[in-house]
């Protein structure tokens, strides 16, 4: 606004005169486009590709049929992904968050016992 000759106070005044009461915080965020945060994007990236990767369409039934991948925990998630193209750098939180968001789980073998 300041660049264009046009200051955020002379504005709220006017504004103040016709009634209205606006915090030039307020005006300033509403004037700036909105963000989509990097985290957002890196989360949707990794849910996708996690759901690709999890799930398979069954040719002849047509039904959608969990692939082994679907049964990872998330160090082999993050190992997985990691070698995928794009997603070299995926943390282990975003992967922690798109299982939760997808309901996945991994699978926890029992210990063998040891009686010596």
């Amino acid at each position: 606004m300041r660049a264009e000759g046009y200051a955020v106070e002379p504005i709220l005044r006017v504004l103040r005169q016709q009634g209205l009461r606006i915090a030039a915080r307020t005006y300033r965020a509403w004037k700036r486009p909105a963000r989509i945060a990097e985290r957002t994007v890196t989360d949707a990236l990794v849910e996708d590709r996690i759901r690709d990767l999890a799930w398979t369409v069954n040719q002849v039934t047509g039904q959608i049929q969990m692939t082994p991948e679907g049964l990872y925990g998330r160090r082999k998630w993050v190992a997985l992904l990691r070698r995928q193209e794009g997603l070299a750098g995926t943390s282990r939180g975003a992967v922690d968050r798109a299982m939760r968001t997808l309901g996945l789980e991994g699978v926890r073998r029992a210990k063998k016992l040891c009686t010596t």
